[in-house]
């Protein structure tokens, strides 16, 4: 008989190797799926949505309509404009400091970093690549409140909705600094009049 030793080390590099390389490709997809995962749970969780009809009903008693003046992708003459900031401002309470100090104590509360009005149909910025026309709205917003953006769509739909920016640490506090994790929420309000 021969030595057959040589064949079996060489048989079980090769062995091996493929686990190896299919172990390493099992590992990226995994964590793929694992970031994704993570990057999902931001967006339009219950909690959040919750909070986000609850600001919802509480400014809708107020001038919501007047914000819509300040959107505008319908017209050439001016900048493209999908994206307006609100928050308790006087232009939506006029002559009304009760509502407006029960307005930031409730943002406080909620953990509220930005809340923008904008319109239903945001199809528009799904395939943004550069930072001309409508895209530059994606300019105005971090870089995780865009990349929520590009994930709403609603083609077709008119009307407008709003989005909430929640900012809170990983227990659920309030968040300072670099400790932020940033949560999204949205909810379509219709025809604003």
């Amino acid at each position: 008989m021969r030595n057959k030793k040589g064949f079996v080390f060489v048989e079980t590099l090769v062995v091996v190797a493929v686990l190896t390389a299919s172990l390493l490709m099992l590992y990226s997809t995994y964590s793929a799926i694992v970031r994704k995962e993570k990057t999902r749970i931001t967006y339009n969780d219950s909690a959040y949505l919750y909070r986000t009809y609850y600001l919802e009903k509480f400014f809708r008693n107020f001038r919501m309509d007047s914000m819509t003046i300040s959107l505008n992708k319908d017209n050439p003459d001016k900048p493209i404009a999908l994206l307006t900031g609100f928050g308790c401002t006087n232009n939506i309470f006029i002559n009304e400091e009760d509502n407006k100090g029960l307005c930031e104590n409730l943002l406080a509360e909620l953990h509220v970093s930005n809340m923008y009005l904008t319109y239903n149909d945001l199809s528009i910025l799904q395939n943004c690549t550069n930072q001309s026309g409508a895209c530059e709205t994606l300019v105005q917003v971090n870089e995780t409140a865009s990349a929520y953006l590009k994930t709403i769509g609603g083609k077709g739909k008119e009307g407008y909705r709003i989005i909430i920016e929640y900012a809170e640490t990983k227990e659920g506090e309030t968040c300072v600094g670099d400790d932020c994790r940033f949560y999204y929420a949205t909810i379509s309000l219709g025809e604003l009049s």
